[in-house]
């Protein structure tokens, strides 16, 4: 028997391998003697190292066997596979002439059990038949190698180069084949979003400020008591607008990389669906668990996440070998980000994440089918979407909501809208007063202080009884009910009420002057 044999048989045995059970090629060796498989038919995967070598003791034997361990640390590393098991495999002409048994294993099982270990094989040519019977029964084939006569070839080596040119040619297949999984699509409509986002922020700090409440509104955020009553198109036109140019920048450079990933993946067609169902989940999730005024594509953008996540789910390998860890350790900082800082919408963030995973498991991967998947998943997502709707729309208002109101008015009352800021206001006193008791005092006043404008000078006095009732040490309600009473020239009324101004805080010049122009009024 001559190393054309042997080279001949380790040739069949990793074709078969390769080309007719689906094992990938991870490395093949300059001088062709070895070569490294994943085997990622099914889990657990495990690795394969075979290697066409002849040992003459078993200490060459044992030197083999520790370079594979340390050259397989290094494999399960590139392959992110860091507790798979190496099989390696070593054919060779002959057995050593010394005792060798320790170290190696028996084909069948893996008798130590466990993870991140490496089982050695030594099968010698004159045996391959018996000796890899159980191995093919251990590893699942779908059937033995094909071994030809070699007595019968006119050119083994002929034979020994197609086999070889055959499995590099299915390396480099199945390696184009895994690209083109990268780059279906072009990322257009991403730069499409991006360039409408830019241009909307703009045209929002032309005409207010994105960093200001009411701007905002204006321009289509997500402002609850407004779905409420009917603009449920703020579940979409939120997705467009941005709070401030830090905001922006965040959330456009992780659409850049994130959407443009997806795109390519999914298709700008699939990416459309995929982008703007996050994005509705993500406002309606927001809807139902967050009362503040939001705004942003990061709902959408974390829909990203989500249908990169459905990849891993559909192509785990190939997934967890290119950008599954960076992809997970990023969603989680920014997850744990948003549970730690109470200003970050996390409702939109998770909402937009499943909706995201939904929406790619309803279009599905390009050239795949699995129409009733898809069907089933487009129903959980409408039962989902109906679910939070609900929700949302049969919760009672809180605290929160009282506080919400607050704001809104007090800008609005900045911006000199008494109307608007006096409909927000109303909206607290004439609310559950119990769930708005911490604001109710500063509302009672700010309300007074627009009746006392709007010249509805009863009711400001009536608001401002109220104010004092709930705090008598409220120097600024003393002094307005002052001002108030002045009006209705009942001038012994508000010097009196002045007096308490003053006893609360005696320096402020305002207050002396009015004492004075009240002291002459009442002497008249």
């Amino acid at each position: 028997m001559n190393r054309l044999v042997l080279e001949l048989r380790f040739w069949e045995v990793v074709y078969h391998l390769v080309n007719r059970e689906g094992m990938r090629v991870v490395h093949i060796s300059q001088s062709g003697e070895e070569i490294w498989l994943e085997d990622d038919r099914q889990e657990p995967f495990q690795i394969i190292r075979i290697a066409q070598k002849d040992f003459d003791w078993s200490n060459q034997m044992r030197s083999d066997i520790e370079s594979a361990f340390e050259r397989g640390k290094q494999v399960r590393k590139q392959l992110n596979l860091r507790s798979a098991n190496v099989i390696n495999l070593t054919l060779s002409l002959y057995e050593p002439v010394d005792s060798y048994e320790e170290l190696i294993d028996q084909a069948l099982p893996f008798t130590a059990g466990g993870k991140n270990q490496q089982r050695t094989i030594l099968i010698p040519i004159g045996k391959l038949q018996e000796k890899f019977f159980p191995l093919a029964t251990e590893w699942k084939l779908k059937e033995m190698p094909q071994f030809l006569s070699y007595d019968q070839m006119t050119d083994p080596e002929a034979v020994i180069n197609s086999l070889r040119y055959s499995v590099q040619k299915a390396s480099e297949s199945r390696v184009e084949k895994e690209k083109q999984v990268f780059f279906y699509g072009k990322p257009i409509l991403t730069f499409l979003l991006l360039g409408i986002i830019l241009i909307i922020f703009a045209i929002v700090e032309r005409f207010g400020s994105t960093t200001d409440t009411l701007t905002l509104i204006s321009f289509g955020a997500k402002f609850n008591p407004l779905i409420l009553e009917g603009e449920w198109w703020r579940f979409f036109s939120a997705m467009f607008l941005h709070i401030g140019i830090f905001h922006l920048l965040m959330n456009s450079l992780a659409l850049f990389y994130l959407g443009s990933a997806v795109e390519r993946i999914y298709g700008t067609s699939r990416f459309f669906f995929i982008y703007f169902l996050a994005g509705l989940v993500g406002s309606v999730a927001s809807f139902s668990f967050n009362e503040h005024v939001s705004a942003g594509a990061s709902g959408a953008i974390f829909g990203c996440f989500g249908a990169l996540l459905y990849f891993g789910v559909i192509h785990h390998r190939l997934f967890f070998r290119t950008m599954g860890m960076n992809v997970i350790v990023i969603l989680m900082i920014n997850l744990g980000f948003g549970f730690m800082v109470p200003m970050v919408d996390n409702g939109a963030h998770i909402g937009g994440l499943i909706g995201g995973f939904a929406a790619s498991a309803i279009v599905g991967l390009p050239n795949t089918k699995k129409v009733k998947k898809r069907f089933l998943a487009l129903i959980l997502t409408i039962a989902g979407i109906v679910g939070l709707l609900h929700y949302g729309y049969s919760q009672e208002e809180t605290t929160q909501s009282y506080i919400v109101y607050l704001q809104i008015g007090q800008e609005y009352l900045q911006n000199n809208e008494l109307e608007n800021a006096k409909l927000y206001f109303g909206r607290i006193i004439d609310g559950n007063l119990d769930l708005a008791e911490p604001i109710l005092t500063e509302t009672y006043f700010l309300l007074a202080y627009i009746q006392a404008t709007m010249d509805n000078l009863d009711e400001a006095e009536e608001h401002l009884l109220y104010t004092i009732e709930r705090n008598p040490e409220f120097h600024e309600a003393h002094y307005n009910l002052s001002l108030v009473y002045m009006e209705q020239r009942r001038y012994e009324e508000a010097y009196d009420q002045l007096q308490e101004a003053l006893a609360i805080e005696p320096d402020v010049t305002e207050y002396k002057q009015l004492e004075q122009q009240l002291r002459y009024l009442k002497n008249q």
